[in-house]
């Protein structure tokens, strides 16, 4: 078996991994392998996903107009 990556390499490829950004073969093999055997970092896995799920899912929605304004103008003070 090959060398384990750890929990800490694990949760800092957890976000990559998510959004697709994770594109290196081996690293996606050893953080799949990892996520196999760790339960932590599963559940952890598990949950960052149904999150990304569910905010890509209400992304959809138009934000009201009030709001817009709002951001658009605390934007133009940066």
């Amino acid at each position: 078996m090959k060398h384990d990556i750890g929990c800490l390499t694990a949760i800092e490829a957890l976000y990559a991994y998510l959004d697709g950004d994770l594109d290196d073969p081996e690293s996606i093999a050893g953080f799949e392998r990892h996520l196999a055997h760790c339960r932590s970092c599963f559940s952890r896995f598990e949950m960052e996903k149904t999150l990304n799920e569910r905010i890509r899912s209400t992304a959809k929605r138009e934000s009201p107009q009030d709001l817009r304004d709002r951001v658009s103008k605390l934007m133009e003070k940066f």
